[in-house]
């Protein structure tokens, strides 16, 4: 009943893109857990917002990845046509929770790409055939004591990027680039952060959270923590034995959160008001998994200092929650909204997001309309 209406609010945004050029910036999408988004930006410096559309998840869906991502491959299409914009050129995203992100330690071949050695290394850590993986690697630092090459190994499924291109090509669109979600959040962090030591970057998302450390401009530490905003709600739902969406409600009413000593253990005045939900255990399994990257990155790489943190992602919305780790962290930490560095020319025409609100949730469809195509 309510999948028409959606596409019905979509058409008039999208058929605003038919007269794009056939260069330029690609038409950014992202299959998001939360939502499906799709994203065009101009040329120029800055990029100015052309046309963006939003279709949220249905909430029975958010924890059913394989049942999610085939409602988004059907809609994808069906918002495409009615919007009349067949060969437009466009990137996507690879999924977070359909991607291996691995730290390897890899002993260099002479004549043998690091990132083939990587490939194989990966392969037999996921037990599965090095043929059947696309991988991506970054090197970190020099090679250390005994000729290791640490490496950031980045994989995934083949057979699932082939049904995101195919997902494309139904839709009449061009596939010109595949990005990973940790590339597409380094476009949007500020670019004087470079000159500024190293920073943490954090996404928080609805599946997972994402923590990555940049130092000049280069990622040296990326790991994805399967825990992100839906677990605060299903907490709440223990709690309160009540929906998904009525959690979602309760969790945004939360206005303060007391702070607690990193591993004190859950705090039952953590939360205002005896009426509001405790977020505090999940709170805390979330800080300290962060708390286990940043101890990681200090042993690895005790030359690189932190000195600042951006948050992106639907929850770095949540003032109290963000507030609550700034003071954990103990940096000075800013959250980003990605729009804000586009332009806009004029009234942009958009559908199911409010780009008089700040858009953290949208880091990850931003970078990928600014990436480099790569295909």
């Amino acid at each position: 009943m309510g999948k028409p209406r959606v596409f019905d609010q979509l058409r008039t945004t999208l058929k605003s893109m038919n007269s794009m050029r056939p260069h330029g910036h690609p038409l950014a999408v992202d299959f998001g857990v939360s939502a499906l988004r799709v994203l065009k930006v101009s040329d120029g410096n800055p990029a100015s917002i052309e046309s963006a559309a939003q279709l949220n998840t249905p909430d029975d869906l958010l924890d059913n990845p394989s049942k999610r991502i085939l409602f988004q491959f059907d809609a994808l299409p069906k918002i495409i046509k009615s919007g009349k914009l067949t060969g437009l050129r466009a990137a996507c995203v690879i999924p977070t929770l359909q991607m291996s992100c691995k730290h390897l330690q890899v002993t260099p071949v002479p004549g043998v790409p690091i990132n083939d050695i990587a490939a194989g290394q990966l392969s037999d850590r996921l037990g599965c055939d090095p043929g059947a993986l696309l991988v991506r690697s970054i090197e970190v630092g020099q090679p250390k004591q005994g000729n290791k090459q640490e490496v950031i190994c980045f994989g995934a499924s083949k057979s699932f990027v082939s049904r995101m291109m195919d997902s494309l090509k139904r839709a009449k669109l061009e596939p010109v680039g595949i990005h990973n979600t940790f590339e597409t959040l380094r476009q949007v962090i500020p670019s004087d952060a470079s000159d500024q030591g190293a920073s943490l970057l954090i996404d928080l998302g609805s599946a997972c959270t994402i923590v990555m450390i940049l130092h000049k401009g280069k990622i040296v530490f990326a790991r994805t923590i399967e825990f992100g905003s839906i677990s605060f709600d299903k907490a709440i739902c223990r709690q309160y034995r009540c929906t998904l969406m009525e959690a979602r409600a309760m969790r945004g009413r939360i206005h303060e959160i007391a702070a607690v000593p990193v591993g004190a253990g859950p705090n039952p005045d953590s939360h205002q008001g005896t009426d509001d939900p405790d977020i505090s255990e999940p709170l805390e399994i979330l800080i300290d998994e962060i708390m286990m990257c940043l101890r990681y990155q200090r042993a690895s790489q005790p030359e690189i200092h932190i000195e600042r943190a951006y948050f992106v992602g639907g929850m770095a919305g949540h003032s109290a929650i963000s507030a609550h780790l700034a003071r954990v962290l103990n940096l000075e930490t800013q959250v980003i909204d990605p729009m804000s560095r586009l332009g806009r020319a004029g009234k942009v025409p958009v559908s199911g997001v409010d780009l008089s609100r700040s858009q953290p949730g949208w880091a990850t469809t931003v970078g990928c309309a600014l990436c480099p195509t790569d295909l």
